[in-house]
């Protein structure tokens, strides 16, 4: 996987649908997750791109996941996103080194304006 890449992480499989959908109508690569754990176990070194990821999920959630990823040396950009409203988890995935981070529900130029900027403007990164 050479392209850089959209990885969608999300319980909610009609959110990942729509998230995929926006990213291909513009161009981009996307690849859908249902856990955190999915993604670990599909996770190649050598991909590009960045995160779109719940904060809530069951079993392994958003920050665990960034934790687990900074652990590993992982330095993929994320875009966390949450259908509740929670001050100290957004604060603390920015303090950890997240791109953004997003209330359900967001406009999708929000969001692509987003995935854009951890892709470093340019689609590059």
């Amino acid at each position: 996987m050479s392209e850089p890449t959209v990885f969608i992480i999300d319980d909610d499989e009609a959110c990942r649908d729509s998230i995929r959908e926006l990213v291909d109508s513009v161009g981009l690569a996307a690849r859908v997750y249902g856990s955190a754990l999915e993604f670990l176990n599909a996770l190649d070194p050598t991909w590009r791109g960045c995160l779109v990821l719940d904060l809530h999920m069951p079993g392994m959630n958003g920050l665990a996941l960034q934790k687990r990823l900074r652990e590993m040396g992982a330095n993929i950009p994320i875009v966390f996103i949450s259908g509740s409203v929670e001050i100290s988890a957004a604060v603390q995935a920015i303090r950890d080194g997240a791109s953004d981070f997003l209330q359900k529900p967001y406009p999708g130029l929000q969001l692509m304006d987003a995935i854009n900027k951890a892709l470093g403007g340019t689609g590059t990164r």
